[in-house]
């Protein structure tokens, strides 16, 4: 009797072994799948974040590029900044492109990025636990794509609240590199000729002088909108809030740093003194030298030499007020502005991904 007993209990014991066995090599599975899913996949999706970065890098660089000259030799689909710019935002310093789009006709560019990994087959990511389970899934193709566009901003929060007319803009050498006065107001007794304010005070509109109501009151910007009506801000004295930003840019252009602005432009006037309203037309970007506003303190009236001589030069007097510099072509992502909306270009522009 005891030796049946023994027996079976043997016979039970093996057989409990063996599912153990079975139980085991069933968690293995398991384990791996698990492994494969946070190592391997983790491994993935950081690979593909660090080629994401490189292709927005890339085709936030050439829309930059064309933005500012479609005929610069790098706004093409065989430049070579979007190459180094993956390199540099890959870990291992290694990417690869395998195609660049410009297209020049819609102001658009497109980057596409893929891995590039040593001792793995192109455009692949080798695996550690995923090719156990199934030797197809020894390496994963990984990429990504980004596409940006180029032109003019359809709206912008501007950081300083002064428009200019077109007729004005229109009729300078714009993009010459020559400086030259931007006035505020009309002519005042200068002995320069404007035929752009030809109202009987020479201001753009009777009360007016192109400032712009600030928002919130008492800064030294305002929110603006292509075809958007903008309230005037009556008077012709320097609009408080704006000493501040006036210092920043003084103290930029004292150390030898560019100072570049983008002011509103408007080609439509309605309404008189308080109740006068411009309409935002375009945007344009500025090279500042200096400035003359209605104060004597000097913060307010700074020039560098160039910058003087043309006031100089010129004939303007005390009352003649405004901004000295030169009209650029400048590229710019900024979130204070949207894209799109039909301004004119007027060499502001603004760059942006859509995907």
């Amino acid at each position: 009797m005891w030796r049946l007993i023994k027996k079976s209990w043997r016979t039970m014991r093996s057989a409990q072994d063996g599912a153990s066995s079975i139980m085991v090599a069933v968690l293995m599975v398991a384990l791996l799948g698990f492994a494969a899913i946070s190592i391997d996949v983790g491994k993935l999706y950081w690979e593909k974040a660090q080629l994401q970065n490189g292709a927005d890098a890339g085709a936030l660089a050439l829309a930059s590029i064309c933005g500012a000259k479609e005929t610069d030799t790098e706004c093409s689909s065989i430049s070579t900044i979007p190459r180094h710019l993956a390199d540099n935002n890959a870990n291992d310093t290694s990417s690869l492109v395998p195609s660049v789009v410009v297209d020049t006709a819609n102001n658009k560019v497109t980057v596409n990025t893929a891995a590039a990994e040593a001792g793995s087959p192109t455009n692949t990511v080798s695996t550690w636990f995923a090719r156990i389970l199934d030797p197809a899934y020894s390496n994963v193709g990984v990429g990504a794509t980004a596409t940006a566009i180029w032109g003019p901003p359809g709206g912008l929060s501007t950081k300083f609240p002064l428009a200019f007319s077109q007729c004005e803009i229109d009729s300078s050498p714009t993009f010459d590199g020559s400086l030259q006065f931007l006035q505020s107001h009309g002519v005042g007794d200068t002995t320069a000729t404007d035929a752009c304010h030809s109202t009987s005070s020479g201001q753009e509109i009777p009360g007016g002088f192109g400032w712009l109501q600030q928002e919130p009151a008492g800064s030294c910007s305002v929110d603006t909108i292509i075809d958007g009506w903008e309230l005037t801000d009556t008077g012709n004295e320097f609009k408080a809030g704006c000493q501040t930003i006036l210092a920043e840019w003084k103290a930029d252009l004292v150390a030898g740093k560019p100072v570049i602005v983008l002011l509103p432009v408007f080609h439509e006037v309605k309404g008189t003194g308080a109740g006068g309203q411009f309409k935002i037309y375009a945007y344009a970007a500025i090279d500042i030298r200096g400035w003359h506003f209605k104060n004597g303190d000097s913060l307010l009236d700074f020039q560098l030499p160039e910058a003087a001589k043309v006031i100089k030069d010129g004939g303007y007097k005390n009352s003649d007020l405004g901004f000295v510099g030169k009209f650029i072509r400048y590229v710019f992502d900024d979130e204070d502005a949207e894209y799109g909306g039909g301004g004119m270009d007027y060499g502001a522009k603004i760059t942006q991904l859509i995907n």
